[in-house]
């Protein structure tokens, strides 16, 4: 069967092959699908290095070159938008020929190569508009995954500063932080190690005759505009490079440059912005109780393969010396590592690593140290360029990769033998069980202190580094001893994984700031870097009396005739200020209103209100807020605006369900968050369920499956509300919550009481879990399965980055009515309300439908991400902005559909009764062993008495 639907899946997507059309026609998506092609596995087990000693080690000196007219195109997901040929212009006015590569789809091309062996493969390429993060793709050749790191490669997008920084700055000012704006340019690369565990361009082995390359979609899309395989030169050691100079003429010029390192020229990621720094007053420039921006990176700077590049302008053609002025306090016992480039070239083989050691202070950090290493510049401009990656642990780290996915594979063969709570006297028989048991625990010891002595020998002695690793290769010295040792230390054993794991993230990061660069000759007296003892204690007085000034106010300097609104938001000050500068950018002067903005715990915002110091416009209140204010009158109505409709259509109806009571409407959504459904691609296979489930039906299906082998499937629940979970059942089923518009429960209808029935035998007839920490046990594997608000993918991208390309989320399971498969998900929201008491309700109308727009909120969420990372991706409720985020195809598609099935949970006076009373005729089910229609028939008697005395307290 599954033979036959794959079959079936080439055959389908074989009817749209060979595409070469000029034009891109309207954009037309397919529904999202969940497929056995999402659960095959066909990741290589080979990492780069143990590729190379496969083929013989012969390197052809040739220039083949692809030709991109031929070439086959499978597999995208949207219809319309398939790979065309065409002219293509970048930002500086460079045209070319080129071929587009749809975000979504494979793409194929064919190549003649003339001799058998390894070669790079070099690439023009165009980056075209897209969603703003960086490109990537999968590369098969012959229609294989050469290695592992070929299932992830990256090339770079690039994004400059909207403005100078120091660009209008006025003393007594704050600085304005520049937005970054995405500049597409051509650009000529080789597909290569970004993170630094190789330094070096991928080889990629051809054997003679026709060859295939595939690139396997997987985010954002770009133009191609020539492909060829050759071999690239090797950077010289730097003696050769200074020899070949001076013998050229060269000599070192005794000019001197500056570069501010905050105004950089381009940078690879949206969230190399400027920072500012006032740590010391050391850092240029700095004004005591002023926003400086004045440094870049810092730890968003931590990313192995983000590029930043600066402008070096001199006037005579020469060797210079390179120094950056720079701030390393991040990581304690570490070095941060860059790699540099002039004019896009590594100028030698030493400037692959350069070490900016762990230092409180500012410190110098000249190319070559206390031998300066010169770099020749070109008289004009020049570019100099530092990219991020993991240095002299590269190596290290990659091996560590592979042996947390080992024990992670012996840890889930363990569990599903013994169990998560084994019993410590029974006898397993896990050597008899599991393959190669002893020798596998042999091998991992070997390996673990293999790398321990290595870290040892690198950082030049015994150190934090190292205690995660002496932990688990004592816990393996116990197993090898006992076995019975390995199912009394399951949990031990598991933490130590999580450990390495957590290691991996720490040693990955490479923070760094950078203040300023000079370019000298050898003459040049860097200036003084260590405040004195004086400058020291008044830079401490100022930070003292600093402390004292209201850190809750973010002031503007832009000011107009009209009204002036407060505006309070319950977030982090990275988003405060990011509205402040956008609020100053795009609506005071455009809509003459000054807005006052603070940022605010909200659980103050009743006591506030009620003294008559509250908000215009209040951000970020939960979900429940408006409706129960709205009754009694103390937030503004917004359905009763004239242009409300209009404003209303930019959210989904399940956004507004929760705002909304008795047609009146009383809050516009600022995020929207739904169920959906992550699972294991990896573990799944292994256990043999070969489809996702897309009903209940099915679900309960395959727990026999994960339960044999003690895994389980995850739904959540939260002690004293009802389980969201239970209410997409209920809507599933057709059901509803309240009858008569709130007035009393519909718990009794028959869709209800099955969907109460059903959803209690998931807990007390297949043993499903009632509390658990999805996020940690969906990382080890232990619930390979299970439901969780989209907003978990942030998580796991960050906290879970040794399981990346192993889970995929789907749609939530549904229920099969009338032959119509419902798959009705849950949201939730927070809200922005406008307070009955504000006196300039129609400015802070005016105020809402800005912030809540397309424009503002792609903004917003780009920034958010850009300052805080990829955890930070905003869920926000606008349609048209979420269709902006830097979402793959795949997930958004995904994302989409599972949004238009989303239902709000209504709020109704008295419904904080609700959901208390729906859980304890739950735990009623499973503590006291009632019938679920007895217990469900009981507690919604006593709901209907609360809701009933509720409406008559509020005269409803």
């Amino acid at each position: 069967m599954k033979k036959i639907m794959i079959i079936l899946l080439i055959v389908i997507s074989a009817t749209t092959l060979f595409f070469n059309n000029n034009k891109v026609s309207a954009y037309t998506e397919r529904d999202y699908t969940g497929s056995l092609y999402e659960l095959k596995s066909t990741t290589s087990k080979d990492t780069y290095l143990t590729y190379l000693e496969k083929y013989e080690t012969v390197f052809p000196d040739q220039v083949v070159e692809v030709d991109l007219e031929n070439f086959n195109y499978i597999n995208g997901l949207v219809n319309d938008d398939v790979p065309y040929i065409n002219n293509f212009t970048d930002d500086l006015g460079v045209t070319k020929e080129g071929l587009y590569i749809p975000e979504s789809g494979d793409l194929t091309l064919e190549v003649n190569v003339p001799a058998s062996g390894y070669y790079n493969v070099g690439l023009d390429y165009y980056s075209i508009l897209g969603r703003s993060s960086n490109i990537e793709r999968a590369i098969k050749i012959n229609g294989e995954y050469p290695f592992i790191e070929a299932e992830s490669l990256i090339l770079h997008r690039f994004f400059e500063d909207a403005f100078k920084v120091s660009e209008d700055r006025v003393k007594g000012k704050s600085d304005v932080r520049p937005r970054q704006n995405e500049k597409h340019l051509w650009t000529k690369d080789t597909l290569k190690d970004r993170i630094g565990y190789y330094n070096t361009s991928y080889y990629f082995y051809f054997e003679d005759g026709l060859n295939t390359i595939t690139f396997e979609s997987k985010r954002e899309p770009f133009v191609l505009g020539n492909l060829y395989l050759f071999q690239e030169a090797s950077s010289p050691t730097y003696m050769d490079y200074i020899k070949e100079h001076q013998n050229n003429g060269a000599k070192v010029i005794d000019n001197n440059y500056t570069i501010e390192a905050e105004e950089a020229y381009l940078k690879t990621s949206p969230s190399l912005n400027p920072i500012a720094e006032f740590s010391t007053s050391k850092f240029s420039p700095y004004e005591a109780f002023i926003t400086r921006y004045n440094a870049i990176g810092g730890n968003n700077w931590r990313i192995a393969g983000d590029e930043i590049i600066w402008e070096a302008n001199v006037s005579e053609s020469g060797l210079y010396k390179v120094t950056f002025k720079v701030m390393q306090n991040f990581s304690s016992g570490q070095t941060s590592t860059r790699s540099l480039k002039v004019n896009g070239q590594t100028p030698f083989e030493e400037a692959k690593q350069i070490e900016f050691k762990y230092n409180s202070n500012l410190q110098y950090v000249t190319l070559g140290g206390d031998e300066p290493m010169y770099v020749y510049l070109n008289e004009g401009k020049n570019q100099l360029s530092l990219a991020a990656n993991i240095g002299t642990y590269g190596s290290i780290v990659q091996r560590v990769n592979v042996l947390i996915q080992e024990f992670r594979s012996f840890y889930r063969e363990v569990v599903m033998r013994t169990g998560l709570n084994p019993d410590i006297y029974a006898d397993y028989l896990l050597s008899r069980y599991i393959p190669n048991f002893q020798q596998r625990l042999l091998a991992f010891e070997a390996e673990i202190i293999d790398i321990r002595d290595e870290i040892i020998e690198i950082s030049g002695g015994l150190s934090g580094l190292v205690s995660a690793f002496d932990r688990t290769s004592n816990q393996l010295k116990k197993f090898i001893i006992d076995e019975k040792n390995v199912q009394n230390g399951l949990r031990e054993f598991e933490q130590n994984i999580s450990a390495l794991g957590t290691w991996v993230i720490s040693v990955s990061e490479q923070p760094l700031t950078i203040d300023q660069i000079y370019i000298t000759g050898d003459n040049y007296k860097l200036p003084g870097i260590r405040p004195n003892f004086f400058q020291k204690l008044w830079h401490e007085i100022i930070l003292f009396f600093g402390s004292f000034r209201d850190n809750s106010d973010f002031g503007t300097g832009v000011e107009v005739d009209g009204p002036t609104i407060d505006v309070w938001i319950g977030t982090g000050r990275d988003q405060t200020t990011f509205l402040r500068q956008l609020i100053d950018e795009s609506f005071t002067v455009q809509n003459n209103v000054n807005v006052n903005l603070k940022m605010v715990n909200m659980g103050v915002l009743l006591q506030a209100t009620l003294s008559g110091n509250g908000p215009d416009v209040a951000i970020g209140v939960d979900q429940k807020m408006p409706v129960n204010w709205g009754i009694r009158d103390a937030i503004v109505t917004l359905s009763d605006f004239e242009d409300f409709d209009e404003v209303a259509s930019w959210f989904s109806p399940s956004a507004l369900e929760a705002l909304t009571f008795e047609g009146k409407t009383y809050a516009l959504p600022d995020t929207e968050d739904f169920l959906v459904m992550f699972y294991r691609k990896d573990i799944l296979e292994t256990v043999g369920i070969t489809e996702i489930p897309t009903t209940w039906e099915e679900v309960i299906d395959i727990s026999p499956l994960l339960q044999r082998r003690y895994l389980e499937f995850y739904i959540p629940l939260t002690q004293g509300a009802m389980s969201t979970v239970l209410y997409a059942m209920i809507k599933q089923y057709g059901g509803e919550l309240y009858l008569g518009g709130g007035r009393e429960s519909g718990m009794l209808q028959p869709q209800n009481v099955e969907a109460f029935l059903n959803f209690t035998k998931l807990f007390t007839d297949y043993e499903f879990s009632l509390e658990a920490n999805f996020a940690n046990r969906f990382r080890s594997g232990e619930m390979p399965i299970g439901i969780a608000n989209y907003s978990l993918y942030n998580t796991l991208s960050v906290f879970a980055p040794e399981i990346s390309g192993q889970w995929d989320y789907g749609l939530l399971p549904g229920k099969m009515v009338d032959g119509v498969l419902n798959r009705q998900t849950v949201s939730t929201v927070s809200s922005s309300v406008i307070m009955k008491n504000s006196k300039e309700q129609e400015a802070s109308w005016e105020f809402m439908k800005w912030w809540l727009s397309k424009d503002t909120q792609t903004d917003y969420a780009r920034a958010m991400e850009a300052i805080i990372g990829s955890a930070a991706r905003y869920p926000t409720a606008n349609i048209a902005a979420f269709e902006q985020l830097p979402w793959p195809t795949k997930d958004f598609l995904m994302l989409k559909q599972q949004r238009q099935l989303a239902v709000g949970i209504p709020t109704v006076p008295g419904d904080y009764i609700v959901g208390r009373h729906i859980d304890n005729a739950f735990r009623a089910v499973l503590n006291s062993n009632v019938t679920p229609q007895d217990s469900l028939y009981q507690y919604h008697l006593k709901i209907n008495q609360e809701i009933e005395r509720k409406r008559k307290e509020l005269g409803l």
